[in-house]
């Protein structure tokens, strides 16, 4: 079932929005809108699947961003890796989807992070040189903490077909690896001396 506690982080956190929500105390402009019934209803492979479609394409395009903006090489290259391992996965996925015969159907958690991505490269659009690098990886720990949490709280617990499940459980891997490796670069960035 879709979880409300899932769409109330993903406003907060978005791609992102963990530092815009720990900087204000006033709730997220945009509370998230379920329609009735939709936080009722049985979360389907489809549904999985459109979930994964919003994380792949948010974080290809977000990647992309940062291969072209990016001020330090490491960062550029987390980023190649990242915008790589999501566009093999999206390929699986269809492959998956075309074998199982169902089609990725959008949802409120595909939707909001859709409309977060959207908001998010936006913004880093509009950011230059170490500021773009820090910023970047910020969005990119608070991203993987919220698609870890989605994982666990919505997609799991309603995978019933085993090869979906194993599907979600290589990519929950995936995106605890991007993680790490994140907040370790965002790390080395913070140190004194790190002026890039």
């Amino acid at each position: 079932m879709l979880r409300r506690a899932s769409l109330s982080l993903l406003a907060c956190v978005g791609l992102v929005g963990i530092v815009a929500c720990k900087s204000e105390n006033t709730p997220p402009a945009e509370a998230p809108q379920t329609t009735a019934g939709t936080a009722d209803r049985q979360f389907t492979s489809g549904d999985t699947f459109g979930v994964l479609r919003a994380i792949h394409r948010g974080e290809v395009d977000q990647g992309m961003l940062a291969q072209r903006k990016a001020t330090d090489p490491r960062v550029r290259d987390y980023a190649e890796r990242v915008v790589n391992d999501h566009k093999t996965r999206m390929q699986k996925d269809e492959q998956l989807m075309s074998g199982l015969g169902i089609s990725a159907r959008d949802n409120d958690i595909s939707q909001q992070i859709k409309g977060s991505a959207d908001r998010q490269n936006a913004q880093l659009e509009q950011m230059t040189g170490l500021d773009f690098d820090r910023t970047y990886l910020d969005d990119q720990i608070g991203y993987f903490r919220m698609v870890l949490d989605t994982f666990d709280r919505d997609l799991l617990p309603n995978a019933r077909d085993p090869q979906v499940r194993a599907t979600l459980q290589n990519a929950r891997e995936r995106a605890n690896d991007h993680l790490r490796e994140a907040q370790d670069l965002r790390n080395a960035l913070s140190m004194p001396g790190s002026t890039r």
